[in-house]
């Protein structure tokens, strides 16, 4: 009787496996615009719906969103930090951007921001550009094809 109850749990854990692998991969969208103006909820609102576009074709499914309206050179933005809360709840997959640079301006911090999320299986995607590899061996590979 041990034995049945030991094949039982062994075909919920990997049914459990299956079912995480087949979901689709959970976005969490984040906006940044540097300067609050008169025009900065409609640049917010323009960044969100490229965002929600792009997460539409690329069948991902979109968990939470945030956004911010600062320096790019800081990273204790109220938005990355709800951001780092969903991550560490392990419910984000993937860090949706409009590009690079709405995450920051220091290149230095965003590779350690990339490393962060890496580390923690969440990929960084941009509208523009896919998938962001910041891995020394995809930089060394880009300096090469050049």
């Amino acid at each position: 009787m041990g034995r049945k109850r030991v094949c039982m749990t062994d075909m919920a854990k990997t049914a459990a496996i299956y079912m995480r692998v087949a979901r689709a991969p959970r976005a969490w969208i984040y906006c940044r615009v540097a300067h609050n103006g008169p025009d900065s909820a409609e640049l917010l609102a323009v960044q969100r719906h490229q965002l929600e576009t792009y997460a539409k074709e690329n069948g991902f499914e979109i968990v939470g969103s945030s956004s911010d309206i600062g320096s790019g050179l800081t990273f204790d933005r109220p938005g990355l930090l709800d951001f780092l809360d969903a991550m560490e709840d392990e419910a984000v997959d993937v860090f949706l951007l409009p590009d690079l640079s709405r995450l920051g301006r220091d290149i230095d911090k965003v590779i350690q921001y990339w490393h962060l999320l890496h580390g923690r299986g969440v990929h960084i995607y941009t509208a523009i550009d896919g998938e962001i590899d910041l891995s020394i061996n995809a930089m060394i590979q880009k300096v090469v094809q050049k």
